[in-house]
């Protein structure tokens, strides 16, 4: 039979085993988006506005879903939808393409 000394002992390293693998295996990425639904884009590197639908994250990733005018500045001919990363982005000041419910 285990005395209690030598079963708080086994208890505790138990405990503290169990405790640092979560701690390797619960790293988690955190992340918080810079833009929100509704708001109008600018893509640097493809030179392109667009409307946010939708935000996604995944492992700390932001990713923004986006609809994408199939005509420069109109909304009147419909939109693709793209997926954006955020470092890419900033506001867009294109006050004419507004918002596609506008339109």
């Amino acid at each position: 039979m285990v005395d209690k000394k030598q079963w708080k002992e086994l208890h505790d390293a138990t405990l503290a085993s169990a405790v640092r693998g979560m701690a390797r295996n619960a790293f988690v990425h955190y992340r918080v988006a810079k833009f929100h639904v509704g708001q109008l884009l600018y893509n640097r590197q493809t030179k392109e506005d667009g409307f946010i639908s939708s935000v996604l994250a995944n492992d700390g990733v932001i990713t923004y879903e986006v609809w994408v005018p199939k005509e420069c500045n109109s909304w009147q001919a419909g939109h693709w939808v793209s997926r954006w990363l955020e470092r890419a982005l900033k506001l867009s000041g294109n006050e004419r393409l507004g918002s596609p419910t506008k339109n």
